[in-house]
């Protein structure tokens, strides 16, 4: 989650900033991390109403932008017209209200098409940024969807970011699900995930809860037609 002692990537000079747009950067960080704190707040304290009202205003108020559209567009158009700095307040106001309607409304398929927007949005920043700042977020929405039926494009979404932060052991569980149901290509993924796997250093394997040994006896208790 946005947090009000977060004050944004380090946009250094080489990220194509100028001062003055620096400036309006963590002018609008701070502005919403003020936004997010009565979110939040509101959320918690069930005040629904107001807590969707101050996310509406930040989607006029602050990105200047009409929410309905927003929450409208794919996550490609959303990447393609706008800096990180706004896809990631837009990932956060994504992952406020479907909470929000799952709380008000159970579980539901709203919910479940923002969290999903969500995470993509934050897998995003986070293979943008190179940061391990949006972890949180991206595992938070996991969690959530861990009680809906996702499909499978989403399980590999969600394998790729276990892979790319490191968590071999929880990209290995996710490669096997996909395989029992029958994903595109999925032999091709295993074998190359231990290839892959099998050049690294033996620390950042067991960092990853998947040592080389488990690797070896996977690949030997593979079967043949996996391999192939």
């Amino acid at each position: 989650m946005f947090r009000n002692d977060y004050y944004g990537p380090d946009y250094g000079p080489d990220y194509g900033f100028q001062d003055n747009d620096h400036d309006y950067i963590l002018k609008i960080i701070e502005q919403f991390a003020a936004y997010l704190w009565a979110i939040v707040f509101n959320k918690r304290t069930q005040n629904y109403d107001l807590a969707i009202e101050k996310i509406e205003e930040v989607y006029t108020g602050l990105l200047l932008k009409n929410g309905d559209d927003i929450k409208e567009l794919t996550v490609v158009d959303i990447i393609k017209n706008n800096q990180n700095e706004n896809i990631e307040i837009i990932a956060n106001l994504l992952y406020e209200e479907a909470d929000i309607i799952e709380l008000r409304n159970g579980y539901n398929d709203l919910s479940l098409e923002y969290y999903i927007k969500s995470f993509k949005l934050f897998f995003f920043l986070i293979n943008e940024t190179e940061s391990k700042i949006f972890n949180k977020n991206a595992d938070d929405i996991i969690n959530k969807l861990e009680y809906y039926e996702i499909n499978s494009e989403i399980e590999f979404e969600i394998y790729k970011y276990y892979f790319k932060i490191g968590l071999f052991g929880k990209a290995e569980d996710k490669l096997y699900q996909l395989s029992e149901h029958n994903y595109p290509e999925i032999k091709k993924e295993i074998k190359q995930f231990y290839e892959i796997l099998m050049e690294k250093e033996d620390s950042e394997l067991e960092n990853g809860n998947l040592p080389r040994n488990e690797i070896i006896d996977a690949i030997k208790n593979l079967d043949m037609d996996i391999l192939k």
